[in-house]
C-alpha cells in the first residue's frame, strides 16, 4: 500500500513506506506527483480508480525528513 506525502515547497511524493524513524520516513518505489487534470485535487490519488489520472515521475527509494511533511494521505493501492 502507498502513502502520499505533501511536503514543503509544493513537493508531493508517493511510495511504499518501509521505515519510519524520529527524523525521517524511507519510501521504496517512490514517485513525485507531477500533474493531474481530473479536477479531484491531490486527495483523489488515494483511490485506486483515479491513479492513472495522475502523472507520476519515478524516483526510486527516498528518505523524507519528517519536519518537511505537511500531511500524508493513505492510498488504497
Amino acid at each position: 500500500m502507498n502513502t502520499c506525502f505533501v511536503c514543503e515547497y509544493g513537493w508531493i511524493v508517493i511510495g511504499k513506506e518501509v521505515r519510519r524513524t524520529s527524523e525521517d520516513i524511507t519510501l521504496s518505489e517512490a514517485s513525485v506527483v507531477r500533474r493531474w487534470t481530473n479536477g479531484k485535487g491531490i486527495g483523489g490519488i488515494a483511490k485506486a480508480e483515479n491513479k492513472e489520472e495522475y502523472t507520476l515521475d519515478a524516483i526510486g527509494d527516498v528518505a523524507i525528513r519528517l519536519n518537511k511533511i505537511l500531511f500524508e494521505i493513505p492510498c488504497e493501492w
